[in-house]
């Protein structure tokens, strides 16, 4: 006999996407300045150019790890702010079902 799934409440389905999507950033963060670094170094030793190419491609990892930061950030605000446009006299699981629905469209 198979067992029925558990349905999953929509607002914990909600805390877990926000959770994935902050870890992929913190990981995204770490890889961009890590290239940049291991680049610049690799760089610096092909090009004999001492350790300058090595805090160009540091600053350069930074610069990707901020503008990462700052996507993700303004993608969050962009999404409250539409959820604070929703009704607040509306149900959650009626808020839970437009979701969907758009998501679906």
């Amino acid at each position: 006999m198979i067992a029925e799934r558990p349905t999953i409440d929509p607002e914990t389905k909600k805390l877990w996407r926000i959770a994935g999507s902050t870890g992929a950033v913190g990981i995204e963060v770490a890889v961009a300045i890590a290239i940049g670094y291991f680049g610049g170094h690799w760089l610096d030793g092909k090009l004999h150019t001492g350790p300058w190419l090595t805090i160009v491609g540091f600053v350069a990892g930074i610069g990707a790890a901020v503008k990462a930061l700052v996507r993700v950030t303004r993608a969050y605000q962009k999404k409250d702010q539409e959820e604070d446009l929703a009704s607040p006299a509306q149900p959650p699981s009626a808020r839970a079902a437009e979701e969907k629905d758009r998501r679906q469209d």
